[in-house]
């Protein structure tokens, strides 16, 4: 897994709580053997004490070594685990008193009056001896005295005790984990509030190049925002540079061509012309529209490709006055034999968005129409709306658009083959296109059921309160 798909957080709770658990295997492996100590000397000493009580009743009577056996010696040996407990005092192999078979096999290197410890095994059971080597005076040889009790005690409180350190570790790490997450929790909160400036921008509007608000940003993740918020001034300078140069362009370009229009128009208006140089006009006049169309369209396409890197204006726009005036301005300078009839369903249908792309994107259609239906063009616009939609129509009686040609009409400069021959640039469409994207709306084209040419539907999204 590479490390741009890894989690900060994981990555710092892993560091710190990776330690900790070795730490707490180390202490566990560790108590262990400390609780096993400490269980086995506080029973040894418990043998110790029974044995010594024994051997202190030690006496000579006649040359026979006796014993009184105190009831506390083995009485101090009870346990509710029921311990079976086994004593042995013996002098040269001839027992005195207690278990005969008791193993002694260590005494034989015991220091006299040393008490000796060992595990061994007897009526096949685990067992603890303790035993003592004593002189008694009048006797030759050392007297032993042995007491053995079975190991139950022993590992019973040797498990309880591991269990209650376990239950103790295991509710340290418990908390360890918690405090751990929830101090990297706040220690990352501040990059958590910067992701999520940018998420909601990015939400909001990704276009938004305003630099970050680094207040609360820690020291050392204010590199990469330094470093994004001197991306988004180069995109805002880089942006600037392109409005600027769209509207130089725009007065640069159209001036030159107004000049040429104009004396064209005054060469038409001279009588003593010959055809030739009439019809050498006419083709340039007609040149000069289709640049001038052509040098629109490109900064149009200028100003789209603009705005998908800018803050559009959202405001509150009626389409059926849009229409209207778009209408109104295409009507001034149709021929006679364009019919264009206009549809207001629903008068006023008022939603969010540009309504100067919006005017744009219904230029560009009706443009198109026009250019490409040839003559006895009957243009119908229809303005009308469903349940999460305001819909615009523009149908005429053209040729239409093959199914197969509708979605490559939208690519900058595709021209349909085997058209009407209507000279175009290939980006009304495409234009369209982008400032449908750019203003969350749809365009669709298919055949008009009335008039058999292309229909074309702009889907604009409806205000929530309506």
């Amino acid at each position: 897994m590479g490390f741009s798909t890894r989690s900060l957080k994981r990555a710092v709770l892993l560091n710190l709580l990776v330690p900790v658990f070795v730490l707490a295997g180390a202490i566990a492996f560790g108590g262990y053997y400390v609780i096993a100590n400490v269980v086995e000397t506080a029973h040894d000493r418990l043998l110790d004490g029974s044995l010594m009580a024994i051997a202190e009743r030690l006496a000579v009577e006649d040359g026979e070594v006796t014993v009184d056996m105190p009831q506390v010696a083995l009485g101090m040996l009870e346990t509710k685990a029921q311990d079976n407990v086994y004593y042995l005092v013996t002098s040269e192999k001839v027992p005195i008193t207690g278990y005969a078979d008791l193993p002694l096999s260590r005494m034989k290197q015991a220091t006299p009056n040393q008490p000796v410890h060992w595990d061994d095994r007897y009526r096949d059971q685990a067992v603890r001896l303790a035993a003592v080597a004593r002189r008694i005076h009048g006797v030759e040889a050392p007297v032993i005295v042995a007491v053995a009790e079975t190991r139950l005690a022993r590992n019973q409180l040797r498990e309880e005790m591991l269990r209650d350190l376990g239950l103790a570790e295991a509710a340290l790490m418990v908390l360890i984990g918690v405090l751990a997450w929830l101090s990297v929790e706040r220690g990352l909160r501040p990059l958590a509030d910067l992701s999520q400036q940018i998420d909601t921008r990015a939400v909001a509007d990704w276009r938004d190049l305003r630099p970050l608000d680094l207040s609360a940003v820690p020291q050392e993740a204010l590199a990469p925002a330094n470093a994004m918020n001197a991306l988004f001034a180069r995109l805002q300078t880089a942006t600037d540079m392109l409005r600027r140069f769209t509207a130089d362009a725009s007065h640069q370009m159209r001036t030159p061509l107004a000049v040429v229009r104009m004396h064209v128009d005054l060469l038409r208006r001279e009588a003593a012309q010959s055809e030739m140089s009439k019809q050498a006009i006419s083709e340039i006049h007609k040149g000069a529209e289709r640049l001038e169309r052509l040098i629109a369209q490109l900064l149009a396409l200028a100003r789209a490709d603009e705005s998908t890197i800018t803050l559009i204006t959202l405001a509150s726009v009626d389409l059926a006055e849009i229409i209207e005036r778009i209408v109104a301005e295409f009507v001034v300078n149709l021929p006679h034999d364009i019919q264009i009839s206009c549809h207001l369903d629903e008068r006023p249908l008022v939603v969010q968005s540009d309504g100067s792309l919006l005017s744009e994107v219904l230029g560009n259609l009706l443009d198109n129409a026009i250019k490409y239906s040839g003559p006895a063009l009957h243009l119908a616009i229809r303005l009308s709306r469903d349940h999460a939609h305001a819909l615009i129509t523009v149908e005429d009686n053209g040729p239409g658009i093959a199914e197969s040609e509708r979605t490559k009409v939208f690519q900058r400069f595709y021209r349909v083959p085997n058209g009407t021959g209507a000279s175009g640039s290939g980006l009304g469409l495409a234009i369209v296109k982008v400032l449908a994207d750019l203003l969350s709306a749809e365009i669709v084209l298919d055949q008009s059921v009335e008039l058999g040419g292309l229909r074309a539907i702009l889907k604009i999204p409806l205000n929530n309160e309506d």
